[in-house]
């Protein structure tokens, strides 16, 4: 199959309740694969009754019938073990944070170094998440929380939000298709 043929793996990480699975059920025009199960950790529970204890998958077609691959992965430690086998393949990595709440981000850096190690010519894309909510930190402090360089992309989003959501995805394959046509110009030099 021709690589323009193939479908595009974007695969959305983060840590504990950063709206992962929303995110993936927002984006998605297939009914998703969730695997959300009761959580019985307790500190888990104040935060929200449910945790995904494999992956989400869901599809989303561009306008010009391009298939990508969406899938959610847990943001928890003890999950990790499923964090490599979810990353192959993976084109970029939207990296979901809750913008109201930072004391589980560093489960996000978790991830990104392995993924770093893993597949180190993907893009990584972060989205502050619930923008929506009155005590969603202001962007400018979450890049330099972040110690995000200007280079990489930081998008506000709400997982809810279907225009929210499909602009990440379309600004992520953007991100992608760049990075495939300079990578194709230096091929051809």
């Amino acid at each position: 199959m021709p690589d323009t043929e193939r479908p595009i793996k974007i695969l959305v990480a983060g840590h504990f309740g950063a709206g992962k699975t929303t995110f993936v059920r927002t984006a998605s025009q297939i009914k998703i694969v969730e695997t959300e199960k009761k959580t019985y950790a307790e500190d888990e529970r104040r935060k929200k009754r449910t945790t995904t204890v494999a992956m989400d998958y869901g599809e989303y077609f561009t306008e010009d019938g391009k298939k990508v691959h969406i899938f959610g992965i847990p943001g928890q430690k003890r999950f990790a073990f499923m964090w490599s086998l979810l990353a192959k393949n993976t084109k970029a990595f939207i990296i979901l944070l809750d913008s109201t709440d930072t004391s589980r981000w560093y489960e996000a850096f978790e991830q990104i170094n392995l993924f770093r190690k893993e597949i180190p010519n993907a893009i990584f894309v972060f989205v502050a998440n619930k923008r929506d909510l009155p005590e969603a930190l202001p962007m400018d402090e979450i890049r330099r929380r972040l110690k995000l360089p200007p280079q990489i992309k930081l998008f506000g989003g709400v997982a809810t939000d279907r225009d929210s959501v499909i602009s990440i995805i379309e600004e992520t394959l953007k991100e992608i298709q760049k990075r495939e046509d300079s990578s194709e110009a230096v091929a051809n030099a």
